[in-house]
């Protein structure tokens, strides 16, 4: 099966670290500024920063949360177990719309530590779905809430790999999992639960 894989917040924990990271920002550097919501993955629509604001807290922090942060648990093992299965294995992200310095070519590198030869990559994209229906892939794993609603009447099966505080999405080629072992048993058509 063609499986396409977003990265931050699936295989990276960069939105944790993005997070932290505008918090810590937000608070300090521009002087108390409060969190005003936090149910999304994109940090800079949490807090009411100017666009100035926005730009500098990128130039600073973006990098700075895709080199420290974490990969996802299991994301390493199970990857590796999809692709000695046969699936084949597609990276499509966003990362690089934004357009910062070496944020893809960052992203590389960190692919590179996971140990994993990926089928292709897709960046910069403004419309996964249709990134998807392109390159055919058959299920697509992601955790923003916008992107699971381009998703919705497709034929493309939609893993929602959802943080609790973050909207859910329904739809019935959308599917909600919590842990690479639910991707696992899904990717495999495997009833575990």
């Amino acid at each position: 099966m063609k499986i396409g894989i977003d990265f931050d917040g699936v295989i990276l924990d960069s939105e944790r670290a993005l997070k932290f990271y505008a918090d810590y920002y937000s608070y300090f550097e521009l002087g108390g500024k409060k969190r005003m919501r936090s149910d999304l993955t994109a940090q800079e629509k949490c807090f009411d920063w100017n666009d100035e604001e926005k730009l500098n807290f990128y130039k600073k922090y973006y990098i700075l949360a895709s080199e420290t942060a974490q990969f996802i648990t299991g994301a390493k093992e199970i990857l590796k177990r999809l692709k000695n299965e046969g699936h084949e294995l597609y990276i499509v992200s966003n990362r690089g719309i934004r357009n910062y310095a070496d944020e893809t070519k960052l992203a590389m590198k960190r692919i590179e530590e996971l140990g994993i030869e990926f089928d292709g990559f897709a960046w910069d994209n403004a419309n996964k779905a249709e990134t998807c229906k392109e390159l055919g892939i058959e299920m697509m794993i992601d955790d923003s809430p916008v992107n699971a609603k381009d998703f919705i009447g497709t034929d493309i099966r939609m893993l929602y790999f959802r943080d609790v505080k973050i909207e859910r999405v329904f739809a019935d080629n959308i599917k909600r999992v919590d842990s690479w072992m639910d991707i696992y048993f899904e990717a495999n058509n495997i009833d575990y639960h």
